[in-house]
């Protein structure tokens, strides 16, 4: 993965407008466009490592921990049972099928709250706490058969 840095010889070292560094070759030639540069611009290669790529799989796994709760609560509500969680009652109340979407959102919102942490064992630990849920209610489905 590689992020293109430009350095702005104009300024001093140490001024925050003095070092510029963009994500994609798109973005920083669109800045370019946009802006008259006096300095220097190069592409950087990152290497991320596997903590990345475990950071990026715990992140994954709250996602898919997220619907597999949407599945089994619907599982649950379809035999006739309520929820208990009483944020998701009120929406179930107020919106009725369309409860999915403020669920989704948290879910969304909690994975780019994770993704923000440099620490992969935080992220396991709150993966781990999503994964409660899931189990309570295939412990619920399983009670019902």
């Amino acid at each position: 993965m590689k992020v293109w840095v430009y350095t702005d010889t104009s300024k001093p070292v140490g001024e925050p407008e003095r070092l510029k560094v963009f994500a994609t070759n798109d973005a920083a030639q669109s800045w370019f466009k946009r802006n008259v540069p006096e300095g220097v611009a190069f592409a950087y290669e990152i290497i991320l490592g596997p903590r990345y790529l475990a950071k990026t799989l715990l992140v994954l796994s709250v996602l898919l921990l997220g619907i597999a709760d949407l599945y089994t609560t619907n599982t649950i509500l379809n035999l006739g049972l309520g929820e208990l969680n009483p944020f998701m009652h009120v929406a179930q109340t107020w919106l009725g099928p369309w409860w999915l979407i403020p669920k989704l959102g948290l879910t969304y919102f909690m994975m780019w709250l994770l993704w923000r942490s440099n620490n992969p064992y935080n992220i396991a630990i709150v993966a781990a706490f999503c994964s409660t849920p899931v189990l309570n209610n295939l412990l619920i489905i399983a009670g019902t058969n």
